[in-house]
């Protein structure tokens, strides 16, 4: 019967001139694509008979299904990104209301010279070591001791040693510390993860401004890397956590990776308020006056707003108060329901840490300390979002989807929810659509997922014991 209609709908297409049907003088637009629709029933049919007379079975709906389901967390990372690249990237480049094609400037703001906070942090040493002790800006003593040999060189060769600094901890930290914690079935999957990684927006800003937030994750991963791997050798492990605390504050959430056994509560305290005395301790390596003055100022940055590209809750809810009556009257609530959210995700994902209590590294414990150290602090600039793809590779490989249907069907969704929002942040703020020009939206979208993805059977990520 398809074959008998197909050839009709084809065959009436093309002689429809010829039996007075057709659109004499004008383009047949329609008649072709009867008779190519005619083509393709006759092809469906054809196939139908064939399979009839013994050809072999053709997928059904339950098996195309079946094998859609049965798709490894690989194709479920690569969906996430071409959604994200249709929508962040293809729609707004191309499919706009101009019909130009549209490629992303200026997303970063242009200054007079790159390496701004490069040349910030030597301008601040330079004050520092001349006398003059009162800096428009203060970084912690031990910052300012190791950026001190930069000294020696002029603008712009301080920079590049900066960004060479960069991006080899790029590397390492996403390339080479991954190869020592994850499986060689899961290279492929780093490997893509990296390979888009590495055009990232986050990871052009921080190179455009000479930040090192790079720096300190890799340090913080090392150090986590030997306490679980050399245990020998654990000295070197504290000793590269406290400076990358002191690099940038935000790795001491990473405290909690620093577990042999969860039940053993002593020890693990313990060693938390030994990390925490010494890196107190650090802040006073310049002297009492430097740390009077570092906390000065550093109370004083709490209360400042840097509202461009920067995804904290604090400024997130800022800036929507601003177009929004409703959150304007609600602020507070709305930002204290934030953290308050954050905290009771970060609270779950302990709690299942301590309950599992498997040796290594637990890459949902990771996933969600990240992000809390991404969303918590004040100021939060897009050019720490590099920082999402080793904790998210670690996280992707290692997830086990369910094997019940339903079970697994939702596993899927927040896998790929996961991954549609950690290709967001990939792109330029003003490529994305409105909801999600602000990078906060997308991290509590992972938030969510990762640890919703807690609750389902065989799904939750295992703990990375690294490999030799």
């Amino acid at each position: 019967m398809l074959i008998v209609a197909g050839t009709l709908i084809a065959a009436v297409s093309l002689l429809a001139d010829f039996i007075g049907l057709g659109d004499h003088g004008g383009i047949p637009a329609v008649q072709i694509l009867g008779a190519e629709a005619g083509v393709i029933l006759t092809l469906i049919g054809l196939g139908w008979r064939i399979q009839q007379q013994g050809g072999g079975a053709l997928p059904s709906w339950r098996g195309a299904a079946a094998w859609v389901g049965n798709q490894p967390v690989l194709t479920w990372v690569i969906v996430g990104f071409l959604i994200a690249y249709l929508l962040c990237f293809i729609a707004p480049a191309i499919y706009n209301a101009d019909l130009r094609f549209h490629y992303f400037t200026d997303y970063i703001r242009e200054r007079e010279k790159i390496g701004f906070d490069t040349r910030l942090i030597l301008e601040h040493i330079g004050h520092w070591y001349t006398g003059d002790q009162t800096p428009k800006y203060l970084f912690p003593p031990l910052t300012t001791l190791l950026f001190t040999p930069l000294l020696l060189l002029r603008f712009p060769y301080n920079y590049y040693v900066s960004t060479v600094v960069t991006l080899v901890s790029f590397l390492l930290l996403n390339l080479g510390l991954p190869s020592l914690f994850t499986k060689k079935e899961n290279r492929l999957l780093v490997l893509f993860i990296f390979a888009v990684s590495v055009f990232s927006y986050g990871l052009q800003f921080e190179l455009e401004t000479g930040q090192f937030y790079t720096l300190a994750m890799l340090l913080s991963m090392a150090a986590v890397y030997i306490f679980h791997k050399h245990p020998a050798y654990r000295i070197f492990a504290y000793i590269l956590f406290c400076v990358s605390v002191q690099l940038k504050v935000f790795p001491a959430i990473f405290v909690f990776l620093f577990v042999d056994d969860w039940h053993d509560w002593k020890v693990n305290f313990k060693r938390f308020a030994a990390l925490g005395v010494a890196n107190f301790l650090l802040l006073f390596l310049l002297g009492f006056s430097y740390f009077q003055l570092f906390v000065t100022r550093m109370l004083g940055s709490m209360g400042n707003l840097e509202v461009r590209y920067n995804h904290s809750i604090t400024v997130f809810v800022h800036n929507l108060a601003l177009t929004n009556d409703w959150v304007a009257a609600h602020a507070d609530a709305l930002r204290m329901g934030l953290t308050v959210y954050f905290l009771l995700c970060f609270a779950v994902t302990l709690f299942l840490a301590w309950k599992r209590n498997v040796r290594g590294v637990d890459a949902t414990l990771l996933m969600v300390s990240l992000i809390g150290g991404l969303i918590l602090p004040t100021i939060s600039h897009d050019y720490n979002l590099p920082l999402l793809a080793m904790p998210f590779m670690l996280w992707t490989s290692g997830l086990h989807l369910p094997e019940k249907p339903w079970t697994r069907l939702l596993a899927i969704a927040l896998l790929l929810s996961a991954s549609f929002a950690f290709a967001v942040t990939l792109f330029p703020s003003n490529a994305r659509p409105v909801a999600l020009e602000n990078s906060l939206p997308a991290l509590m979208m992972i938030l969510t997922a990762v640890t919703a993805m807690n609750f389902l059977p065989q799904s939750v990520t295992k703990e990375f014991e690294p490999n030799a």
